[in-house]
């Protein structure tokens, strides 16, 4: 048994001056007093006492990428984005080749069996079935027009298929959302180019989640004398659609930021890395690497962009650095950390025992301090160094 103590606890209803017991896995207790005789006394030393951190869109990490064939490069990234107080994490896939892929997920769940550093909940498929008008960083020949057969063989290749991101314009769009719906596999509206009208539609057919939103996706815009809408507002101003949105403050001015905030709030609104193989790492500023699809990147004022620097491609940030910056631009810490944790959870069906401080829930914990420094990280009971 653990007994965490002397915490600024951030529980359910707020952040509270409580005593926390886990034992083996669970939260066994979370009360003002608690008598444990033999437990291992956890002094957080008047720090945070938060849930872990959920990272549900993440390429890779650490110098390791998600599309490895190797599980140990996963526990890698896995690893690294640890350090950050990430506890539960779904590694992303890049557009590829289906067989690619499931090469990709089945490396993945292998890694799951053996990763002890973080929880490795799934698999989240980012494409390959985008819009070749909104493709972002990703390899346009991997980018592929999905049939019944295509989408079968990706959501059918494992049951640790938790979402698939999708453009619901393209041809056989909506199939994918349908498809996915079907197998409880969340469909994202990713890298579209789709006007509202459609984004709306594709309610109807299975997608509730907007990919990175305002990222890669088609927004406001004037045809004509006219102005058309797009993913982005679709995102914020339907009900039925989550939004992820990367937090660095570099993909997404604070503006936007609080916009999505409020449009959403904490509980349909959550934070992505989005990191790539070079996030939650040492980088030189100007330092060039090469993604595992092959493009080029350069790090240049804390984020990832294209070697011929026309487009983003993708963050280097933490989580813990987002919910810090989420603080920074007067978001209240109860809700930055619940967009890190408890919400993307829920996303994924995992909120009925992750994502919060209560009696019953795993003992997924981590320890920061008032400028969010994760100091010390518990991932089901046991510390990770």
């Amino acid at each position: 048994m653990k007994l965490f103590q002397n915490a600024r606890v951030i529980a359910p209803g707020g952040i509270k001056d409580i005593c926390v017991l886990t034992k083996g896995a669970k939260i066994v207790r979370v009360s003002e007093r608690i008598a444990a005789p033999g437990a291992e006394v956890i002094d957080c030393g008047g720090r945070y006492l938060s849930p872990g951190f959920a990272d549900i869109h993440v390429h890779g990490g650490g110098g390791y990428s998600a599309m490895s064939d190797s599980a140990e490069d996963i526990i890698g990234m896995c690893r690294a984005h640890a350090k950050h107080g990430v506890t539960s994490i779904v590694p992303t896939t890049l557009a590829a080749p289906v067989a690619r892929l499931q090469r990709a997920v089945k490396t993945i769940s292998q890694a799951q069996e053996g990763c002890l550093c973080a929880n490795i909940l799934g698999v989240h498929l980012e494409g390959p079935f985008l819009s070749p008008a909104k493709r972002g960083a990703q390899k346009p020949e991997n980018i592929l027009v999905p049939d019944r057969e295509s989408v079968e063989a990706l959501l059918d290749c494992s049951e640790n298929v938790l979402m698939i991101g999708a453009a619901p314009e393209i041809e056989n769009g909506m199939l994918v959302g349908e498809m996915a719906a079907e197998r409880s596999v969340v469909a994202s509206v990713a890298h579209s180019d789709a006007d509202f009208e459609t984004v709306e539609a594709a309610l109807s057919h299975g997608y509730s989640d907007v990919t990175h939103i305002f990222s890669a996706c088609s927004q406001m815009h004037k045809e004509g004398v006219f102005r058309k809408v797009g993913v982005a507002e679709a995102g914020l101003a339907l009900d039925g659609y989550t939004t992820q949105f990367i937090g660095d403050l570099k993909h997404l001015p604070a503006g936007a930021v609080k916009l999505i905030y409020k449009c959403k709030g904490p509980e349909k609104a959550y934070l992505i890395s989005d990191g790539l193989e070079f996030s939650a790492c040492d980088l030189a500023e100007g330092q060039r690497v090469t993604q595992e699809n092959g493009m080029e990147a350069v790090y240049e004022d804390g984020v990832m962009l294209l070697g011929d620097r026309s487009c983003l491609a993708g963050s280097a940030a933490s989580l813990d650095i987002m919910v810090r910056n989420m603080v920074t631009i007067g978001i209240p810490l109860t809700h930055a950390v619940q967009m890190a944790s408890l919400t993307p959870l829920s996303v994924l069906g995992f909120d009925y025992r992750k994502g919060r401080i209560k009696e019953g829930y795993d003992a997924d914990l981590i320890v920061f301090d008032d400028e969010i420094n994760v100091s010390r990280v518990f991932v089901m009971g046991e510390e990770i160094s």
